[in-house]
């Protein structure tokens, strides 16, 4: 059976570049020095730059080659000496048992169904050392905060849900569950909060937040319709949405993160 991937759309690849400090912050209290981290689903590499200064060294993995030759560009841009990038499937990961003392993984797991979850979680725990911690923070659509609440933004948040296309009934609140998750697959969780992405923090930040909904929804418009996943009403309802959206001088646009940091047990296997 051929994996899912999950699709990278260049709009999208584009808003993950914008972000990055404030994704991995939950995670830099348990980061030490010493410590070797594996960013499994790196992306652009702009999360995994982040967390660089505070670790001995850390490795960004992404399936998709779009996505390790941005981070290339990123490591040449920086002069990266202690982070790199390799194109590997999370799956099948090519790094020895124990490798690492960390793994990460932002908005990846989400995305996954059973199997592929169940698989992805068995390699994070092969390559982790005894006692490893292993931290996720993914979406829960069920703690966005959105207002005023326009029947055409809604449209527009569910489009995007249908582009990923889950299987799973309960994927968009899959991040009140990251806990049991990690649980179910040999984890002991040790701590969890969350956080939330502010897309209308000031005036800028509201009409950069217009801008990339209008971008992405533009971009994949065509491919969503070509799936039978959207009309040509639909996505001119939600592009029209954010444009009424951003005439609200008090607009808010909250995205809900919630965050996991588990440990692996310190028994070895």
């Amino acid at each position: 059976m051929e994996l899912k991937r999950a699709r990278y759309d260049s709009s999208i690849l584009s808003f993950q570049q914008k972000r990055g400090q404030e994704s991995s912050a939950f995670l830099i209290p348990f980061l030490r020095a010493d410590m070797r981290l594996l960013d499994v689903g790196c992306g652009p590499g702009t999360i995994t730059a982040t967390m660089a200064p505070h670790v001995k060294s850390v490795v960004g993995v992404d399936i998709q080659a779009r996505s390790i030759a941005a981070a290339n560009e990123l490591v040449g841009s920086e002069g990266g000496g202690n982070f790199s990038f390799v194109e590997a499937d999370m799956t099948a990961l090519p790094f020895a048992a124990g490798e690492f003392d960390a793994v990460f993984f932002h908005a990846v797991l989400y995305h996954l169904d059973t199997p592929t979850l169940t698989k992805t979680l068995s390699e994070a725990k092969r390559v982790l050392c005894p006692g490893g911690l292993l931290a996720t923070r993914d979406a829960d659509v069920g703690g966005n905060v959105l207002y005023p609440d326009l029947p055409g933004l809604r449209t527009s948040l569910d489009l995007w849900q249908r582009w990923y296309e889950h299987d799973e009934p309960d994927a968009i609140n899959f991040g009140r569950r990251q806990g049991e998750i990690l649980r179910a697959n040999g984890f002991l969780p040790i701590w969890t909060g969350a956080s939330f992405v502010n897309h209308s923090m000031d005036d800028e930040t509201r009409r950069e937040t217009i801008e990339d909904a209008k971008q992405s929804l533009k971009s994949l418009g065509p491919k969503l319709m070509e799936k039978g996943l959207a009309t040509q009403l639909e996505l001119a309802e939600a592009v029209t949405a954010w444009d009424a959206w951003g005439n609200k001088p008090d607009a808010l646009y909250l995205r809900c993160r919630c965050e996991c940091v588990a440990r692996k047990s310190s028994i070895s296997g």
